[in-house]
């Protein structure tokens, strides 16, 4: 079983379609909150857990104030996953991360990168496209698996051969696409208030069937629709899933909701 958990509701980006800020201009009414890492041991006793996904719903892992002690926690799992928009940290960090986790079955660190230098953080704002090259080169320089992960926008859909070639010379593993682009009617730049144009791309089918390499090129799923998982949410409730991160386990009955039209169907009409 995958645990999703979100061990921080902090990050240093201001994405437009993140509900932790008002369409990427100042944030909403709520508090920034760390996981307790005894409640990720915790979990992980008691749902015997051997794969783990960092991610966020609100946050980045990497901006978490406690997370060497989680990636301690997560030294004894079979596989990893940490998803991040990789502008934290210092490349020597990086570095150290690719081999402190060297030993196990499966370790991939997600970059997100929307475009080159000059589209990047017209999304992803407050991120620094260089710093974020950087840290992934020195990751995949230390034997770090990476995947660059691409959400496709108007802005930056003429980049996206570019970018797979790239994220090729530089060692990625694999190159995926978020399967429908985060798009939001309204975004203001988080600076200065001003309204962006944030646009979806039009997926251009001939583009899927000559260059979509299956073997590098592919399309994000939602874990909670592939595998039976658990997402454990920064203020540590479990649910079976982060679209249902109101109702605690304790609550529902995890082997019906696994199989729950309902929460499915919700999962399916946002992933596409």
């Amino acid at each position: 079983m995958w645990l999703n958990v979100e061990i921080t509701s902090r990050c240093n980006a201001w994405c437009p379609s993140c509900p932790r800020n008002n369409r990427g201009y100042g944030l909403t009414d709520f508090t920034p909150q760390d996981l307790d890492p005894s409640i990720l041991k915790d979990t992980i006793q008691r749902y015997n857990i051997f794969q783990v996904q960092m991610s966020g719903v609100l946050g980045d892992p990497c901006a978490a104030i406690n997370l060497h002690e989680h990636l301690e926690l997560c030294m004894g799992v079979k596989r990893l996953q940490i998803h991040t928009n990789g502008s934290l940290r210092k490349p020597d960090w990086w570095a150290n991360l690719a081999h402190q986790f060297a030993h196990l079955d499966q370790f991939d660190v997600w970059f997100g990168i929307d475009g080159l230098e000059d589209t990047h953080s017209y999304y992803r704002q407050g991120t620094d496209w260089n710093r974020i090259i950087e840290n992934a080169r020195n990751f995949i320089l230390a034997g770090g698996s990476a995947v660059w992960q691409f959400i496709p926008f108007k802005h930056n859909q003429h980049q996206i051969m570019d970018c797979i070639r790239m994220s090729q010379e530089l060692g990625f593993t694999r190159f995926e696409f978020v399967k429908n682009a985060r798009y939001t009617p309204v975004a203001y730049h988080y600076q200065t208030g001003e309204p962006l144009d944030i646009v979806p791309w039009k997926e251009d089918e001939k583009f899927n069937r000559v260059h979509s390499r299956k073997d590098f090129v592919d399309r994000k799923k939602c874990m909670h629709l592939e595998y039976p998982s658990l997402y454990l949410s920064a203020k540590g409730l479990v649910t079976p899933c982060c679209f249902l991160n109101t109702t605690p386990l304790s609550e529902v009955d995890i082997d019906t909701e696994f199989s729950n039209n309902n929460y499915r169907k919700t999962c399916l009409e946002w992933c596409g």
